[in-house]
């Protein structure tokens, strides 16, 4: 009796034991699990709500960057064509005219006026709070002023007693371009530059999206 009794005892005390592994072992899987999911880094993508997008800043030194690169594109070109013939004497004493001695030099052609902007020259100032970049331009200057010689149409009437020489050409050039300049300048080309170059500064500067372009 009594050694049943003992025996009773010690499978009790096994199936105690055992159970109480059961539970410990799971407690600790499931403490360890709870772990585990605490330190998982969550890569869940940022969710933004409609409208709330990301501006990116613009400095003045990007803005000038794109502006150097605008180069040759700053200039606007005029065309003009301009007839202009002169009489030529000699002379005595400076300011006689020597008889007979007349010829006459008159020379047709067209000619191409540039006038443009110095991209250096550009004021450019930034305000982040309205998003706007603000542009101050001086005004245009002629860049060049030339004939086209592939279209001049001479006309001489030399004289022996006063040949036509090289310095009564380059008189009536320099006419020329004098009086294409005065059709070019009443023809507005320096507005016309102004509306050119503005147009180009937009489009150099679309890809700042976020941002405003204005002229001072």
């Amino acid at each position: 009796m009594k050694k049943l009794k003992e025996t009773g005892s010690s499978l009790l005390m096994i199936i105690l034991i055992a159970a109480l592994g059961f539970v410990g072992g799971y407690w600790y899987h499931s403490q360890k699990t709870v772990d585990e999911a605490e330190v998982v880094e969550d890569t869940t993508p940022d969710v933004k709500l409609p409208g709330e997008t990301e501006k990116s800043v613009v400095t003045v030194d990007e803005v000038r960057t794109k502006l150097v690169a605008i180069g040759e594109l700053s200039t606007y070109s005029g065309q003009y064509t301009v007839k202009k013939g002169r009489d030529f004497f000699r002379n005595v004493l400076d300011d006689i005219r020597i008889p007979g001695t007349t010829n006459n030099v008159t020379l047709e052609c067209e000619g191409i006026v540039k006038v443009g902007y110095d991209v250096n020259e550009i004021g450019v100032d930034i305000d982040d709070q309205s998003y706007t970049i603000y542009i101050s331009l001086l005004e245009a200057t002629v860049n060049d002023n030339y004939v086209i010689w592939d279209s001049v149409i001479c006309k001489e009437d030399n004289n022996p007693l006063n040949p036509i020489d090289f310095e009564q050409y380059k008189l009536l050039i320099d006419e020329i371009e004098e009086e294409g300049l005065s059709q070019s300048e009443e023809q507005e080309i320096y507005n016309a530059a102004e509306e050119n170059i503005k147009n180009i500064i937009v489009n150099f500067l679309s890809g700042m999206d976020d941002y405003q372009v204005k002229f001072l």
